[in-house]
């Protein structure tokens, strides 16, 4: 199942199942955490389009995470949901990229988060058209040919989607296997060598540009 990814830092259960169920009605894919120990256990193991962290949880707080994934350059979005009172200039020196009290109706969480994934891929429409009959969906992160969808390995779809999302910029292997791959794989460039060829062979050989030392570049298209 492809989509977008949260995962969600919420130690009150029922509040953090009331939320999780709403977005999966949505058809957001979610994890939840229950203290910031865990958070960074799974973002270790796994990867993600959108943190939703409250500020107030057990063993490291939201406040601290936030320092962390700062410091680890982890440019995932990250969207404050919390009651802690005044706590949203801290949330933002902090790191945030987008600040909810917990008492916000849910049909502006919901768009707050969509707002934030545009943002993410640097656009404000649900699709990106990445070549004359190409369509990219960033919400489902699937792939449409002359309005057909198309089939891709889950890793090589995973490059891609970073790929679209600093399109017009050469990404090197380095900050690719950083961004598509856990901290826990052990991925090598070759790995990413074999990707690069899937979406070439799938898309068309011109779609991606390659430069020595500079490594890749999705070509820019309209957004």
């Amino acid at each position: 199942m492809t989509g977008t990814k949260i995962l969600f830092l919420e130690d009150d259960i029922l509040y953090q199942e009331s939320i999780k169920d709403i977005l999966e009605e949505k058809e957001f894919i979610v994890e939840t955490c229950n203290n910031g120990q865990e958070f960074l256990n799974k973002i270790f193991e796994n990867v993600y389009d959108l943190y939703i962290i409250d500020i107030n949880v057990p063993q490291i707080d939201g406040y601290e995470i936030m320092k962390m994934l700062r410091e680890y350059n982890d440019n995932t979005m990250k969207l404050v949901l919390t009651s802690i009172p005044n706590s949203v200039i801290n949330s933002f020196k902090n790191g945030c990229d987008g600040f909810l009290s917990k008492n916000t109706d849910v049909d502006e969480l919901i768009l707050r988060i969509k707002a934030m994934i545009k943002r993410a891929y640097h656009t404000y429409k649900e699709e990106i058209e990445l070549d004359c009959n190409i369509i990219y969906d960033i919400f489902h992160k699937k792939i449409y040919k002359n309005k057909n969808p198309i089939e891709i390995e889950i890793q090589s779809l995973y490059v891609l989607d970073y790929l679209i999302k600093n399109r017009g910029f050469f990404i090197c292997n380095e900050e690719l296997e950083k961004n598509i791959y856990p901290c826990s794989s052990e991925s090598k460039s070759n790995v990413l060598r074999y990707h690069i060829w899937n979406i070439r062979r799938v898309l068309g050989k011109d779609l991606i540009e390659s430069k020595y030392k500079s490594g890749y570049m999705l070509k820019a298209t309209c957004a």
